[in-house]
C-alpha cells in the first residue's frame, strides 16, 4: 500500500509539471527580433561583441511588463515590487561591473531595456522533494531585453529567455521567491558579460 502511495504521488508530480518553462513568446518590446539565435530551448540572444565595449555608461530604464495571463496570479503591488527588485539588480549590476549609471543620453551611454514576459508563482507542491527533482512548483520568470545605443536607438544586444527557479527542496518558500532567484541569476550574467 505504501508503493502504491509514493507511486500516486509521483504520478501527480509529472502531471501537474507538464512540459517544461520554454516561453519564447516575442511580445514586441524589442526593437528587432532578427538578429537573435537560439542558445538554448529556452533562450534567445543576439550581441555585438565589438560596439558594446565602447559604452562604458549606461541609462536603466525602469523594468516593464508584458505578462498576458501571468498577471492574474499578481496583484498590483506584487508586480511593482517584482519590477522594482528587477531595476535594482540591473543597475547593481552595471556598478559592480565598473560602468556608470547615467540618466542622460549622449556619446558612449547605452540604454538598458527589459520587460518581465512571464512570472511564475513558486508552487506549495515544491514542499515534496520528488516534486523539486521534476520540476513541479520550482516557479520562474521569463523576460524580454535588450541594450540600445541611448542616442541612435542602435541594438547592440538582446535575449528573450525563459528560466525555473531551483530544484532544491525547501528552498523556495515564498510566492515570488523562485522568480526572483531568476531575476539574480539574469543580473549576474548581465554584470559578468560587463566586465569582460
Amino acid at each position: 500500500m505504501k508503493k502504491i502511495a509514493i507511486l500516486l504521488n509521483i504520478l501527480a508530480v509529472i502531471v501537474l509539471t507538464g512540459c517544461s518553462q520554454s516561453n519564447l513568446t516575442k511580445t514586441g518590446f524589442i526593437s528587432d527580433y532578427s538578429k537573435l539565435q537560439k542558445e538554448t530551448d529556452s533562450s534567445l540572444r543576439y550581441v555585438n561583441e565589438v560596439a558594446i565595449k565602447r559604452y562604458s555608461a549606461f541609462i536603466v530604464d525602469p523594468v516593464q511588463a508584458r505578462l498576458g495571463t501571468a498577471k492574474s496570479e499578481l496583484n498590483p503591488q506584487q508586480l511593482t515590487d517584482l519590477q522594482n527588485y528587477m531595476h535594482t539588480k540591473i543597475v547593481q549590476a552595471v556598478r559592480v561591473s565598473g560602468k556608470r549609471v547615467v540618466h542622460q543620453p549622449g556619446p558612449g551611454v547605452a540604454r538598458v531595456r527589459v520587460a518581465l514576459t512571464d512570472l511564475e508563482k513558486t508552487g506549495a507542491i515544491n514542499m515534496l522533494p520528488q516534486a523539486s527533482l521534476v520540476g513541479a512548483g520550482v516557479g520562474g520568470a521569463s523576460m524580454e531585453a535588450e541594450i540600445v545605443d541611448s542616442v541612435s536607438g542602435t541594438q547592440l544586444g538582446a535575449v528573450i529567455e525563459s528560466k525555473e527557479g531551483s530544484r532544491m527542496p525547501f528552498s523556495n518558500l515564498g510566492d515570488w521567491t523562485a522568480a526572483k532567484g531568476v531575476m539574480d541569476s539574469w543580473a549576474q550574467r548581465f554584470q559578468k558579460r560587463l566586465s569582460e
